[in-house]
């Protein structure tokens, strides 16, 4: 998460929906957004080129960076009571999740909120 936010490659903030600001995020702003030692900017670079290195395609680098920041985006998702059910406290959050994920923010939502056995 702090490598994606680092924004090392500037490019991938639009196309992941998310800011250069880790501290946004609810699932990353726990703790410490900076540790001593470590360089979030460099460290992506090298995650960056070990794709690379692997065979990794533009796309398949894309896929796998979408589905990182889609948690990120899980984290940002409000729900609110609604008798003993909740219910979605706007869409936004899952409308940014269902793109990253290839799939329909009715459909999540739906399915998280009233899942079937």
């Amino acid at each position: 998460f702090y490598q994606i936010t680092s924004n090392a490659i500037p490019s991938i903030n639009e196309k992941l929906l998310i800011s250069p600001d880790a501290g946004l995020y609810s699932f990353v702003n726990q703790g410490h957004l900076v540790v001593d030692g470590i360089d979030d900017v460099e460290e992506m670079n090298l995650t960056d080129t070990a794709f690379d290195v692997l065979g990794f395609t533009e796309e398949e680098k894309i896929s796998m960076l979408k589905c990182t920041a889609a948690i990120m985006h899980f984290g940002e998702l409000k729900f609110k009571q609604r008798g003993e059910q909740a219910e979605s406290d706007g869409t936004a959050e899952a409308e940014k999740v269902s793109f990253l994920l290839g799939v329909n923010a009715g459909d999540l939502l739906k399915g998280l909120l009233k899942p079937k056995i």
